[in-house]
């Protein structure tokens, strides 16, 4: 299987920078800020996105500018315009189900409650890859998970991420590379399994 979309999921606006929602965004800015690309808006397909040249191939990473129960809609458009098959895509968000920093990759086809998800799923079904990145679970029941996923990371939180952001970057590489079984061998073999 052959990469060709690379998006992360988030919300638009200095307003949630660096929210939980937003893991999705800090991932591809990670892997951006590695390998040196620049962003660039477009309207055409609702996203701000970057060329990643490697292998003799080209790899779009994408930021949907939609928020995120919209992200389907910027996904479908960014498919539609580069002519990408939903194989070819791989979709990174935030998840409630791990620890922070924790993260599986793989290809299902419910949401697990994720509206950036569902919508993905209603926009271009279910072929496409999953890196899921851990945001830790709602720890107090007075708290909704909406206002959960919309805070921001606490101070330890961000140093666990970014103590994580080197393997998970790795383990995307690996992802783009080698293809989801390689990349699930080693990614999804630790303690992440469901």
């Amino acid at each position: 299987m052959s990469y060709s979309l690379v998006v992360g999921l988030g919300n638009p606006g200095k307003e949630y920078e660096l929210t939980r929602h937003n893991a999705g965004f800090l991932a591809v800015d990670a892997f951006a800020a590695k390998n040196g690309l620049r962003w660039s808006a477009d309207r055409k397909y609702m996203a701000t996105a970057a060329r990643h040249h490697a292998s003799g191939r080209t790899v779009i990473l994408a930021k949907p500018t939609t928020f995120m129960n919209g992200s389907g809609t910027a996904v479908s458009q960014l498919c539609n315009y580069y002519k990408i098959s939903p194989k070819g895509v791989i979709i990174i968000h935030d998840d409630v189900a791990f620890a922070v920093g924790d993260y599986r990759i793989h290809i299902r086809e419910s949401s697990g409650g994720h509206n950036g998800i569902a919508d993905i799923l209603s926009k271009i079904g279910s072929e496409f890859t999953r890196y899921r990145i851990g945001i830790g679970a709602v720890a107090n029941e007075q708290i909704e998970l909406s206002e959960y996923v919309l805070g921001k990371f606490t101070g330890e939180e961000l140093q666990i991420l970014k103590s994580k952001t080197s393997e998970i970057l790795e383990h995307l590489q690996l992802l783009l590379d080698k293809g989801i079984e390689h990349a699930m061998n080693l990614a999804n073999r630790k303690k992440f399994y469901e």
